[in-house]
């Protein structure tokens, strides 16, 4: 039995989120759906298990609902995190068991850890460090492999906590040695009765004379563990008519695009795995395409090569180059809320590409599912993307979780990306400002992060930041979260850039910039809006001042990604020494190319 429901409740589920997204409610990107089949032990999506039969119990869990079964690195994971608590691998007292991890929204990293069907406990990662947050069931699963977290409670203090108090100082017997101040512990009679859980406010030998000694988060009742022995091939058995059925919608999905001019984007990550194979079992004539950013683990570009080698594919390999770090000295480091690298990386060598080859709108399947984000959740299925002209995006698993997808996996027997057997959720740019600390801390250990903490390193030095900043990876947010500022006790850090002003003049609008700009590179964009004066000042007629402000901002900050070139009909963008200029004989001054642009939007 829970007690303080609404406390414990906010504080497991409502406060992370919050501190992560500066909203006060949990995530929905889509139905929450796991189940449980109690006689097989493993989890069950559909309503019935494949297996027995059985009905299904609803698992609780939070939102949003990103499951996977632990891998290699998970498992080292789990121990370590762990290890505080239990005299035995937490892997050997599990691995008897089909365990699913949930990745929440938090801080920093947190994971449910579901073992018969109920949340036994949470990992969360802090500050570079690691601990976990037990629930009621788990002491069935773990009682004879406890190290000494035991405070025994004074016998006339143990129906009051059970009544909804907390243990105060005066009511503790003893504190076992193994207790760590700001850690779970197991509370327990002077029988030796265990009763409740919570978070403890003492060690031994460090007890104060008054106040509390734990902050009480569950009282222990009649929690039934299941210890029925289950495996990954009772799991894939039991969702089997589930995946079967999910399976057969994406692919007639997909058979929707048949004689459409299709390419599949295959980045080395598992959705992306699965949408490649979705698109061969429905017999699309298609091209694969992978984009190497630049920014890509050694493995996973050896990956692709061994997957298309496998599958016998036609692979077009687009390379941004060295985009990234060419552009850093105009952008800064990209964050969160910053993500020019995106649109630099990864959509500007897309769009050149879409347009070399020339053959109009093209239909590309992607590996995009609405459990990843919130943008993702609301695209659709088929969506159009602004920044990429000519591109029909089409995701088969749209509606997938992640459970989904490794069950997809297992069951074909598809080879997966080697990092994930390192513990990564998701693989993509080694350095993603959207990683969490405790997966930075994974992919710090090797060499292929060496050059972009170098980097950040020498960053922070010239422009006088807190070694905090580098040491919990503040770089990734361009404007931080309060709780991190409160946290860590750090400003924001703001890049000098270009700043246009507006000066009304009347009908004309005198436009001044806070630094000397390049009038002769201007003189040749300005033919995208010859409306623009150049003189002593810069000025506009008021109905093309935006419009203008943008030309302004291409010319002095561009940095080459090429969307611009995509939009243009007539050929009259093109590349040179790393940014677009005009042909002013082609160009028709039509401005169709002042769409997003990350040197205007990222300003």
């Amino acid at each position: 039995m829970c007690i303080k429901f609404f406390h414990s409740i906010f504080q497991n589920i409502f406060i992370p989120y919050k501190l992560y997204s500066g909203v006060s409610n949990p995530v929905y990107l889509g139905k929450v759906n796991i189940g449980w089949c109690d006689s097989c032990n493993v989890p069950v999506l559909g309503e019935r298990c494949s297996r027995c039969g059985s009905k299904s119990r609803t698992v609780n869990v939070t939102p949003p609902g990103e499951f996977k079964f632990p891998l290699k690195g998970d498992w080292d994971l789990l121990d370590r995190a762990f290890s505080e608590i239990l005299s035995k691998k937490f892997s050997d007292i599990f691995s008897r068991y089909v365990v699913v991890l949930n990745r929440i929204p938090g801080p920093d990293r947190m994971e449910e850890v579901i073992v018969g069907g109920n949340v036994i406990a949470t990992v969360v990662h802090e500050d570079l460090s690691i601990r976990v947050s037990l629930r009621p069931h788990i002491y069935g699963y773990v009682k004879d492999y406890l190290r000494d977290i035991f405070i025994t409670v004074d016998s006339g203090a143990v129906e009051s906590i059970k009544n909804g108090s907390n243990l105060m100082v005066p009511g503790i017997v003893d504190i076992g040695n193994d207790v760590i101040k700001g850690r779970d512990v197991f509370l327990r009679t002077d029988g030796g009765k265990v009763f409740a859980i919570g978070i403890s406010r003492v060690e031994k030998g460090k007890i104060p004379e008054k106040g509390m000694g734990v902050k009480v988060k569950y009282i222990l009742g009649d929690e039934n563990v299941n210890l029925r022995e289950s495996n990954l091939r009772d799991a894939i058995d039991a969702n089997s008519e589930f995946m079967e059925k999910e399976e057969n919608r994406s692919i007639e999905f997909l058979r929707g695009f048949s004689g459409k001019n299709v390419l599949v984007s295959f980045s080395g990550g598992k959705d992306s795995l699965v949408a490649l194979h979705l698109a061969m079992r429905a017999g699309l004539d298609f091209r694969t395409v992978f984009l190497n950013t630049g920014l890509e683990f050694e493995e996973t570009i050896g990956y692709v090569l061994e997957i298309v080698k496998d599958f016998s594919l036609k692979l077009e390999f687009i390379d941004a180059g060295d985009a990234f770090f060419r552009s850093l000295d105009h952008f800064g480091p990209p964050g969160r809320d910053y993500r020019w690298c995106c649109k630099v990386c990864k959509l500007g060598p897309t769009t050149r590409f879409i347009k070399s080859l020339g053959e109009g709108k093209i239909y590309m399947v992607i590996g995009q599912r609405s459990y990843e984000s919130r943008s993702r959740a609301l695209s659709g299925s088929i969506w159009e993307n602004e920044w990429v002209p000519n591109q029909i995006g089409i995701s088969p698993i749209q509606k997938w979780n992640s459970l989904m997808v490794w069950l997809y996996i297992f069951r074909h027997g598809l080879k997966y990306n080697p990092w994930y057997d390192r513990g990564l959720w998701r693989i993509g740019c080694f350095m993603c400002p959207s990683q969490d600390l405790g997966d930075l801390e994974i992919v710090s250990k090797y060499p292929i992060y060496e050059r972009w903490y170098s980097y950040i390193r020498d960053y922070a030095k010239r422009n006088g930041l807190d070694e905090k900043w580098v040491k919990y990876a503040l770089w990734r947010w361009n404007t931080l979260p309060p709780y991190l500022k409160e946290r860590y006790d750090v400003a924001d850090h703001r890049r000098e850039s270009l700043r246009v002003s507006i000066i009304e003049e009347g009908e004309s609008i005198r436009l001044k910039t806070n630094k000397e700009i390049d009038i002769e590179r201007l003189r040749n964009m300005k033919n995208i809006l010859p409306r623009i004066a150049l003189g002593d000042d810069l000025s506009v007629h008021r109905n093309f001042v935006e419009k203008a402000i943008q030309v302004i901002y291409q010319s002095e900050e561009c940095v080459g990604c090429g969307i611009c070139t995509g939009r243009c009909e007539y050929n009259a963008l093109y590349i040179k020494d790393g940014r677009v200029w005009v042909n002013e004989e082609r160009c028709i001054h039509c401005t169709r190319c002042l769409g997003p642009c990350p040197a205007y939007v990222f300003r």
